[in-house]
């Protein structure tokens, strides 16, 4: 290496001129360096177009042959539905400026159809469900549907104010869902609806009750116009796709790396194929199941996080439907169940009279349909979408199935944290080790989703920056 980008270069200016340089208005200086990023999901190609506005030399590379890790657009069928990242919230301004910068149109997404529910046996359309008899809720609750009573947090939520979910004070008396809802107040039957169809956790026994004031805390802290939210025109892959086109040097693709190793000058990562490729500096903006499967030498306390912390398991059943046939029984089009098919999101694709619908099944109810093999899945969910709405049968057609659990280079949908975990957790999941730094959605500090991984790839190359001007 010839030369080096300087401390005093780096910082130039003030932090003012990084931020500058984050945005795309930097020149690109020429460093020296090299930097290998481990994935091409948000995180990574984030990292990646920031280290070389620096003028780092980057190489990405991808296990899959697609680039968008856990945004994948099922391209393959109508209306193009996502197996993975839905939509953009109005408050991830990386993500809304990338799309922006890169001229990725964006649109509201299409209306999903509104939800009746399905509890206990009984089907109760929503304009009765304060009414209903099959209502398991106490009085005082009866007026609030299934898929809000969660919101009921908000009238204790410490997070409405803050987004230090992680601050040690708090997390000292975080508790589970299960118990810290109980101790609020909740009644049985909310709390058994609360976990039917739980998005923060696989159960509610080990989902922590402050992941779930982050999460409503978020949503209160929204309001008005800020509630809209955006989705790519044409997929949200083509985020991805356009961040990747950016890039100086193509994406190594349907690479999976097997191990890291470091000195105290250089890092060395092993492809599956055998090949070898060095560099300055190493970022795994992996998902935590993924970064198990690779030899690389961490801290103790490191390695035993990446054992403990679980992610979220979905099953998805993605289906094409002809014709409405809930409206001949005056159903709304989606469903919100107590039971297998978890919920059923139902919209029109623009421009035809047809429609996506989505089976989406949360938490430890996928444990046995991750266990079938492919065929079998789908048939035991479209048995049970049969026996719950016959008509469905002859109007509808199965198109794909999205099992996270059962990728490699996912194992699970995002990260969960235990009871208390996230105080010691979230920080040292993140921490540097020598020259491998980490990111994902799972190390971000504000924000969730692709936002986060957005804000960690951010952090990520800042890290890689400072390490080697």
């Amino acid at each position: 290496m010839t030369s080096t980008l300087t401390r005093r270069r780096l910082l130039h200016g003030s932090l003012a001129g990084i931020a500058a340089g984050l945005s795309g208005g930097c020149a690109k200086h020429r460093s020296g360096r090299k930097a290998v990023v481990v994935g091409a999901g948000l995180s990574g190609l984030n990292a990646a177009l920031i280290l070389e506005r620096w003028g780092f030399e980057v190489q990405v590379i991808e296990a899959r042959e697609r680039v968008g890790g856990r945004i994948w657009t099922l391209d393959a069928l109508p209306g193009s539905p996502e197996g993975g990242g839905n939509v953009m919230g109005a408050n991830y301004g990386r993500v809304l400026k990338a799309a922006h910068d890169l001229q990725v149109p964006l649109r509201s997404p299409p209306r999903t159809l509104p939800s009746d529910y399905f509890v206990d046996g009984q089907r109760i359309a929503r304009d009765d469900w304060a009414s209903a008899e099959a209502n398991p809720l106490p009085d005082a609750w009866r007026s609030i549907p299934p898929s809000r009573l969660m919101g009921k947090l908000n009238a204790s939520n410490p997070l409405l104010q803050t987004r230090a979910w992680h601050d040690p004070t708090l997390m000292a008396s975080d508790t589970s869902a299960l118990s810290g809802l109980s101790a609020l107040g909740f009644p049985d039957a909310a709390i058994r609806l609360i976990g039917a169809n739980n998005s923060y956790g696989n159960n509610l026994d080990e989902t922590s009750l402050m992941s779930l004031y982050r999460v409503m805390g978020e949503f209160g802290r929204l309001s008005g116009p800020a509630l809209a939210v955006k989705e790519a025109t044409k997929g949200n892959m083509r985020l991805p796709e356009a961040m990747a086109g950016q890039l100086a040097r193509p994406i190594e693709m349907g690479s999976p790396v097997t191990a890291v190793h470091q000195s105290s000058s250089a890092t060395r990562v092993t492809l599956a194929s055998g090949e070898t490729v060095d560099a300055d500096a190493v970022i795994m903006p992996l998902p935590l199941p993924a970064l198990r499967r690779i030899d690389m030498s961490l801290p103790a306390s490191q390695t035993t996080l990446l054992e403990t912390v679980d992610y979220h398991k979905v099953v998805q059943l993605h289906c094409i439907v002809e014709a409405p046939f809930w409206e001949r029984a005056g159903w709304g089009g989606s469903w919100w169940t107590d039971n297998l098919l978890g919920r059923i999101f139902t919209r029109p694709i623009p421009g035809t009279s047809r429609f996506n619908m989505t089976v989406w099944i949360n938490g430890d109810d996928c444990d046995a349909l991750n266990a079938m093999d492919e065929a079998t899945c789908i048939d035991r969910i479209s048995r049970a979408l049969w026996d719950l709405m016959p008509d469905a049968r002859e109007a509808t057609s199965v198109g794909q199935l999205v099992r996270w659990s059962n990728d490699p280079f996912a194992g699970g949908v995002w990260a969960l944290w235990r009871p208390g975990q996230a105080a010691t957790a979230h920080a040292a999941l993140r921490a540097p080790v020598g020259r491998v730094f980490f990111a994902g959605e799972h190390t971000a500090e504000a924000y969730r989703g692709m936002e986060g991984a957005m804000e960690s790839g951010e952090r990520a190359a800042l890290e890689v920056m400072r390490l080697l001007a």
